[in-house]
């Protein structure tokens, strides 16, 4: 090999053994990395085996303690012999899990929400076997009533018929006691006048008679001259028994007329002076005594009233019917009978404004209409005794039935027999509701049944509620780690339902998770278990990767002498190479 090759190979060769050293530098080091790993490694178990963790006591079916995870769930969850805790976070909600969210969200009240819970089922079985069985009650009761109600009516129409003639016979008793009472007053008057003078008597003395006219003027007004007719009036309206005065008065159809105060060829009779002062007298009560006869034309037979013709015509009557008639129009379908005096009026108001609208038999029939008719009712006749009802002698019906008793409908009462069960959710709605306290359930005795609780002060209908709950995260739930590292740091706290003093129901008090009686503290098997196979594992996996090293440096110290003895081969031959030279060429 000549000198410049046996250069280049010392050259690679101290290439390669440079390289060598830095491999076996860097598997060293490699080395010293797993020792830093295994001393990790070898604390965090060390750590894990001091680790302890909580686990919650509970109570099984049977009444046995068990112990469980403590996480919400193991907590949350009901059992009749567990005390009642809830969990809040920072905010102070409560943590409640899905379905008691759903629960509360859809229910109206405190009620809805327990029967949300089955806690009403028992209840609301009784009260339907209760109910089927008023029903059929129910059903036999109006077949009863039926029949009864049928009876009844019978009776109540017979009752009503018998009511009907009994209150018109009274009807016609009451009108018999007035009739009777009127014609008492009426009797008393013709009494009172067998001893008065004969006034008609007198007047017709007088005047005559239609037929047989004494009187000057009356003969002329009889003929048709019907002014004369005036003489008369003056004396009856206004005689004061030595001349007629002279007045103003108002007629029936509203109009004014004043007499003329002439007595023509009639003269002063002194016997006018009683006549005229019967028809301006007036009772006690300021009402005429001296009234017509209610016959408005003595030319046809029975009373005429020819206001009442003319309604019944459909018209209105004329104003020479008004003043022509012996009545007044009341206005609420009855009629009154005029005064002499008004009559008289009246007459003197058709004579002296209406004559050329009369033809002269018509003037002649009314004044013989007034004189010969009207003026008779100057002397009393006796009145008629009204005639009395027939006796009522008909006995009321009677009606002996008696109704049949309506069966008491069923009241349905919201019972709870699970008392631990309903006082845990009525707690829970509370503290949903964000309320600290919660009532507590009524006892109540009923002979014969099982004690039964009801719900106090509860509200069927829909109020504004507020919602101071969250939903726990379901990985969460089950998470007993999470929630004994929440609590130690404070983000989530605990509080228990306890009793109050009487009447002062239930609430709830915050306390550290540390004192909840049903925690106990124990080693934490399987997290020392987990922290030992990761350490065993971590082990196993350094010692093979150190035995893997062990032999990588070993190859690099057998690959390492080799070169090194080839080096020492090479740079002997240059060595020997040069001395030669050396000696050649001094």
């Amino acid at each position: 090999m000549g000198l410049a090759a046996s250069q280049a190979r010392l050259l690679s060769i101290t290439a390669r053994l440079n390289h060598n050293e830095l491999e076996s530098m860097v598997t060293t080091n490699a080395k010293l990395r797993l020792a830093d790993k295994s001393d990790a490694a070898s604390d965090k178990y060390m750590e894990a085996m001091n680790s302890t963790k909580f686990e919650y006591m509970t109570y099984n079916t049977s009444g046995q303690a068990d112990y469980v995870g403590f996480t919400f769930g193991t907590v949350n969850k009901y059992s009749s012999m567990k005390n009642q805790y809830i969990f809040k976070n920072a905010a102070g909600q409560v943590y409640v899990n899905s379905a008691d969210a759903n629960n509360f969200a859809t229910s109206n009240d405190l009620y809805e929400f327990l029967d949300k819970y089955g806690l009403f089922d028992q209840s609301k079985n009784e009260f339907q076997d209760r109910l089927d069985e008023y029903n059929k009650q129910k059903d036999e009761y109006e077949k009863q009533m039926q029949e009864y109600e049928k009876q009844k009516a019978e009776y109540e129409q017979q009752l009503n018929d018998y009511t009907s003639r009994l209150e018109e016979y009274n009807k016609k008793l009451e009108q018999y006691n007035k009739d009777m009472e009127k014609y008492q007053e009426e009797y008393q008057k013709y009494l009172d006048s067998l001893n008065a003078p004969d006034l008609y008597g007198k007047f017709s003395g007088i005047v005559g008679t239609s037929d047989n006219p004494t009187a000057f003027c009356y003969k002329y007004a009889l003929k048709g001259d019907s002014g004369c007719y005036l003489h008369l009036l003056n004396l009856l309206l206004d005689f004061n028994g030595s001349s007629p005065t002279v007045n103003t008065y108002t007629a029936s159809n509203g109009k004014s007329v004043t007499t003329n105060g002439a007595t023509g060829g009639m003269g002063t009779p002194p016997a006018m002076k009683e006549v005229s002062d019967a028809l301006n007298e007036v009772d006690e009560s300021g009402n005429p005594t001296r009234v017509c006869d209610g016959d408005d034309d003595l030319n046809t037979s029975g009373a005429q009233n020819i206001l009442e013709a003319a309604k019944n015509a459909g018209r209105a009557p004329t104003e020479l019917e008004i003043l022509r008639s012996d009545y007044i129009d009341n206005g609420d379908g009855t009629y009154s009978k005029k005064s002499l005096k008004q009559k008289a009026i009246d007459m003197y108001y058709i004579i002296q404004n209406l004559s050329s609208q009369v033809s002269k038999d018509d003037m002649k029939n009314m004044l013989i209409n007034f004189t010969d008719g009207d003026m008779q009712k100057l002397t009393l006749t006796p009145p008629v005794q009204p005639t009395p009802p027939a006796p009522f002698t008909e006995e009321m019906p009677e009606f002996d039935l008696v109704a049949p008793k309506e069966p008491e409908a069923p009241v349905y009462i919201e019972k709870i027999y699970d008392k631990p069960l309903a006082q845990w959710y009525i707690n829970l709605w509370y503290a949903m509701d964000a309320s600290d306290k919660s009532d507590e359930l009524y006892t109540i005795h009923e002979e014969g049944e099982a004690p039964y609780y009801t719900v106090p002060d509860i509200e069927k209908e829909t109020t504004e509620r507020n919602k101071h709950y969250v939903v726990m995260d379901s990985d969460n739930a089950a998470d007993s780690e999470w929630l004994q590292n929440s609590l130690a740091k404070g983000m989530i706290t605990i509080s228990q339902a306890r009793t109050g003093d009487a009447g002062e129901g239930i609430s709830w008090q915050a306390m550290e998770y540390s004192n909840v009686t049903e925690l106990v503290e124990t080693e934490d098997t399987a997290k020392i278990a987990k922290a030992e196979a990761e350490y065993q594992e971590i082990s196993a996996e350094i010692q093979a990767k150190d035995k893997e090293f062990d032999i990588e440096l070993k190859k690099l110290d057998t690959e390492h002498n080799a070169l090194q003895q080839q080096y020492d081969s090479i740079k002997s031959v240059i060595d020997k190479n040069t001395e030669r030279s050396f000696k050649l060429f001094s």
